[in-house]
Parts: C-alpha cells; structure tokens; sequence
C-alpha cells in the first residue's frame, strides 16, 4: 500500500503537520527531524498525491510562455511551441493553465509590449525565449522583485547564472562543428562562419557558438586554414545571395558553418549554383534542412531538442511550483550530430 503522511509521522515519531511541513519545505522544522523524515521518505520511495493536492487546495497554475511568433515551417519557434503544448496537455488536469505570449523577434518593442502584460498579470511561472538580451535581463530581475519563477530556453544571458536555463552548452556545440569540420581535412582552405540572424548581438546563443568554433581552432590550429565571419541580418534573398557571391569569389572556401537553423539558405545558395566539395554545417531539424540533408548538400544537422526544451521547461516549472523541488540551474539538452545516415531515427517535424 501507498505509505500515508500518517504512517511517515508514526514513523519518525513526529506529527502529521510537521511531516507536511518537510515534504512541501514550509514552516520550521529542526534539521536533525528534518533529515530523519526526509530518509523514511526516501526509504518508502514516498510521492505525494498532486492530483489529491490539486483537488484538495483547488489551486489554479497560471502559466505564462513569451517566444517569438512562427513565420512558417521553416521557423525554429513553432518546435518548442510544440513541446511546451504537449506537456500542458499532460498535466491541466491538475489545474494547470497556459497563456501563449508571442511577439516579432525582429522589433525589441513588441517583446517590451507582452513583458508588460506579464508583469500586470503576475502569473505564477514563466518560460522565456531571451531573443532581446538586454530587455530581457531588465524583464528577468523585475520578475525576480514579484517573485515569480522564469525559466529561460534556447538561449541563456551571462548575467543571470542563477536563473534556471533549459537549452544547448553553445559553446561546446560550436567547438564539436569545429572538430567535424577538420574530419577529412586535407590542405589548407577558408572557414566561413555565417550569422543568418535578425539582430546578431540579441542571439547569445549564437555569439556563444562562434567563440566555441573559433575556440577549437585556437587550440588545435591547423596549417594554411583561415576563418572569416559573415553577417546577414534582415537580408532578403538577393542581398543574401551577393553577399555570398563575393564570399565564393574571392576566397576558397571549403566549409560553411551556419550558426542556428537557418542554414538551408547556404544549402540552397550551393545547389543553384552547382557548388560541390563545400561542407556544411548548421542546426535543427526543419523541414527544408532536412530535405537538404537527404540530398546531400548539408553534411551534419547540430539538434537543440527544441521541442524537448519547451517540453521539460514546463515539466520544471510545475515540479518547483507545485511540488516545491528544486530546480536544476543548467540542464543541457544533448548535442546531437544527424547525418543522412541516421536522420531516420530522430523525430522531426
């Protein structure tokens, strides 16, 4: 039978109510009763009744979620979306409730506009995209001053090691591409870095992903190989396909890393121009980036787990808010590397 509060009391020899206050860290309670509740706890394996809770307090979670609309199929944002719906899908019946924030990740004013309607509300959680870094730190610490639990995804901010980030180490994806980049390496050549972003200073993320590439091969330099950064940001097709025109013209170029998702624009560039030997590397499972891989135009596909992100910042939030555990500060999602070879046993959109 499920071990009952009552039989956790008899037990330790202490009070129903002071066993409560141990498993939900309310309420004073010495250490030495403390420690001797929380190890028949562990020894009975003891979980609390969070659907009995629930009915119990009938206590509603109001839960906020703030990400950058989805343009379309080729956008990231619609990934975590669909792993923040799922988890909600789990556990509303609980109580728990999801409003959907989104704003235009090429305009700070948008993103300022909803932050202002989170602050008005003052939900009891929220997961954050921190697309706007600097918005997004000042929004962070007011959240902080209401006492409301965020959690960020995708991207962490430096100043803020003691806010919960669910996503990639940046760094470390950044200097595994490096390393596949110089699998096969014979001679010397161009490294071409390619930031395809809206506001690149806005994306530490990507900065972060750079100084990881870059980090590789400081450490590990290679003979006659020369690396450059190129940034297209807010760049339509035309101007997207010039500047890389110049690039192909005047340099050797043997590798491009793209550093987020949108590296089926470099794939495309490639195929209308019949550029072969050229190895490229970029992130996530989008529908044309996977198209790309199939057909062989983009050797390796880095993967967030983007819908894994989104999935596990909601899972985080209920556990901390409803059952008061702590939290993980950094929880790095995998680094996984697709090729076409193994594309089939990943899910993806």
């Amino acid at each position: 039978m499920k071990p009952r509060i009552v039989d956790i009391a008899r037990l330790a020899q202490v009070s129903p109510g002071t066993v409560d206050r141990v498993i939900h860290k309310r309420g004073e309670v010495s250490d030495q009763t403390r420690q001797k509740v929380l190890d028949i706890l562990k020894e009975l394996d003891y979980q609390p009744d969070i659907l009995a809770k629930s009915l119990a307090t009938k206590r509603k979670l109001n839960l906020f979620l703030i990400i950058p609309v989805s343009a379309n199929e080729n956008d990231f944002w619609s990934a975590p979306l669909n792993g923040v719906e799922q988890a909600i899908k789990e556990i509303q019946h609980y109580g728990v409730q999801l409003t959907k924030l989104f704003f235009d990740q090429y305009d700070s004013d948008s993103f300022l506009e909803q932050s202002q309607k989170v602050l008005s509300e003052k939900p009891d959680g929220l997961i954050l995209a921190p697309v706007f870094a600097k918005e997004s730190e000042l929004f962070v610490h007011q959240l902080k001053e209401q006492n409301i639990p965020v959690i960020l995804i995708n991207s962490n901010l430096d100043n803020l090691n003691d806010t919960c980030f669910i996503g990639q180490d940046s760094i470390q994806s950044g200097f595994l591409a490096a390393k596949l980049f110089t699998y096969g390496l014979n001679g010397g050549g161009h490294l071409l870095i390619a930031n395809i972003t809206a506001r690149k200073d806005d994306y530490n993320h990507i900065l972060s992903r750079e100084r990881g590439f870059r980090k590789y091969f400081a450490e590990n330099p290679q003979e006659n190989l020369s690396i450059s950064t190129i940034e297209l940001m807010q760049t339509t097709d035309i101007e997207m396909e010039r500047k890389f025109d110049v690039e192909f013209d005047h340099k050797k170029i043997i590798s491009v890393f793209v550093t987020n998702s949108r590296v089926f624009h470099v794939a495309k560039y490639l195929q209308k121009h019949d550029i072969h030997n050229v190895r490229l590397i970029g992130y996530d499972l989008l529908p044309d980036n996977v198209q790309y891989l199939k057909d062989g135009l983009i050797d390796f596909l880095i993967s967030q787990r983007p819908e894994e992100q989104g999935y596990t910042a909601i899972t985080t939030l209920f556990n901390k808010i409803f059952l008061n555990k702590e939290v993980q500060r950094k929880h790095y999602m995998p680094i996984d590397i697709i090729t076409k070879e193994n594309l089939d046993y990943y899910k993806f959109r």
